[in-house]
């Protein structure tokens, strides 16, 4: 009798041999558009250079950072924080799905997952990067807790996100509702707690006036949101303009939610940054106007008016008011601006709050603003982490399933009961079948299938 070889598998599926592997990939090389092979080959250069950035700052002792004794946090700060928020942004604007029911918005379920996964994990190779020995950090945290310090928190809740964030994701594309449920929920509330303890990393340094105070919080939370959907309208834009899965509910539902939610947001964003001018203009304490005068007419004036005010406001103020712009093209056109409204706002918090020094530090003496330029190391690990985050998402795309779920898990809210009983009376009223007609299971909170 002769014994047969059992094929390698793990999770119960076959591993594919060598010969396998290799004929799957030139299958692979050969139908990928061209289009697509040009994308690759841009974010292979763009990884590439950025990857030797990467590798340069690592070493100890090199000083290859811009940043200095009176200007201590720079470029990577800013990306960390523009990574982190747009994670929370995102779990934010698709909890109104996820979590509470709201049909509109179930198209961002899938999306919204992979896209925070990848997004949260880039701020953490930036931050690594940036800190030099991120592992003295979470040995730290665990092992000489801080209640009192908001970075302690900060570092609680992003790595208590981070695990969060790869549950919901596992079982969007496994069978175990449950757990999807309360991992949606779980999402939603980190994604509040977060940015605010992000933000309270600002606010609660007395010595730096532009960011002390309960406003900077609250600012974080609320750029969050603009920033995740306006990264979920490019997506979408993405989805639609090349057809990829569920791209007619990209369209005809994800494009309009977004397009609304994106007015309110940038309704509240606007209201915020008038608040924050108008209050440093008119405030006693020394440094507070100084930041403000700095922004409307000193050095970072052009990245104020130009990148935050312009670009991140009032061009998507009119693309969003004007009947001819809710178009595909010009919900893009929106969702690019506001997305680097938001980067410029976060650059803007982190200079504005340096830049005018109340003390010697080091025996360095700026009069009356110190300066920071970000060194090339700086912009190439930017540009690595941009590369990264693209390539990360357009293989998730290609490679995963990325349509709407079958099945939607979530807490039995009136409004979802009510929705449904309505849906139900008025098939009975007509007394008819109708095809077209969605038909859900009476025990909506628990599992609602998705034939829209």
């Amino acid at each position: 009798m002769r014994a047969t070889r059992r094929p390698l598998t793990i999770a119960g599926r076959p591993v594919p041999t060598l010969p396998e592997a290799r004929s799957w990939l030139v299958n692979e090389v050969h139908t990928t558009p061209r289009g697509l092979k040009l994308w690759y080959a841009l974010l292979l250069v763009l990884l590439a250079v950025g990857g030797v950035a990467a590798l340069i700052s690592v070493p100890p002792g090199w000083e290859v950072m811009g940043t200095k004794p009176v200007f201590e946090w720079g470029l990577l700060i800013v990306a960390y924080v523009f990574f982190a928020i747009i994670t929370s942004g995102l779990c934010l604007s698709a909890s109104l799905g996820t979590v509470f029911g709201l049909e509109r918005f179930l198209p961002f379920e899938k999306r919204h997952a992979i896209l925070a996964l990848i997004s949260l994990t880039t701020a953490f190779i930036v931050i690594a990067l940036e800190l030099h020995y991120p592992i003295r950090m979470v040995f730290g945290a665990m092992l000489t807790p801080a209640p009192s310090s908001p970075m302690w928190w900060m570092g609680v809740f992003y790595g208590t996100y981070l695990v969060v964030l790869i549950v919901e994701t596992w079982t969007l594309f496994t069978d175990h509702p449950v757990i999807h449920k309360y991992a949606c929920t779980a999402c939603a509330i980190v994604a509040v707690l977060a940015p605010v303890t992000l933000g309270l990393v600002f606010g609660v340094l007395a010595a730096k006036p532009f960011w002390y105070g309960i406003f900077t919080p609250i600012q974080m939370v609320c750029t969050a949101l603009t920033a995740g959907l306006a990264l979920l309208g490019i997506v979408f834009w993405a989805v639609d303009r090349f057809k990829l899965a569920d791209h007619a509910s990209a369209k005809s539902i994800a494009m309009p939610s977004i397009r609304l939610l994106l007015a309110i947001a940038l309704v509240i964003v606007s209201a915020l940054v008038v608040r924050q001018m108008v209050d440093a203009l008119v405030s006693r304490q020394v440094g507070m106007r100084e930041a403000a005068i700095s922004l409307i007419s000193g050095p970072l004036a052009i990245q104020f008016w130009g990148m935050r005010v312009i670009v991140g406001l009032v061009i998507p103020a009119m693309l969003l008011a004007m009947p001819k712009t809710r178009t595909p093209l010009g919900l893009l056109a929106t969702s690019v601006a506001m997305l680097v409204g938001v980067f410029a706002d976060r650059l803007n918090l982190v200079e504005a709050g340096q830049i005018y020094p109340r003390t010697t530090v080091g025996g360095a003496v700026s009069y009356p603003y110190a300066s920071y330029t970000p060194s090339p190391v700086e912009i190439g690990i930017l540009v690595f982490a941009l590369a990264f985050f693209a390539t990360a998402y357009t293989l998730a795309e290609r490679y995963l399933r990325m349509g709407e779920s079958d099945s939607h898990s979530f807490w039995p809210w009136p409004w979802i009961k009510k929705h449904h009983e309505l849906d139900f009376e008025g098939v009975h009223d007509a007394g008819v079948s109708d095809p077209d007609v969605p038909k859900r299971p009476a025990n909506v909170g628990a599992t609602v299938t998705a034939t829209d």
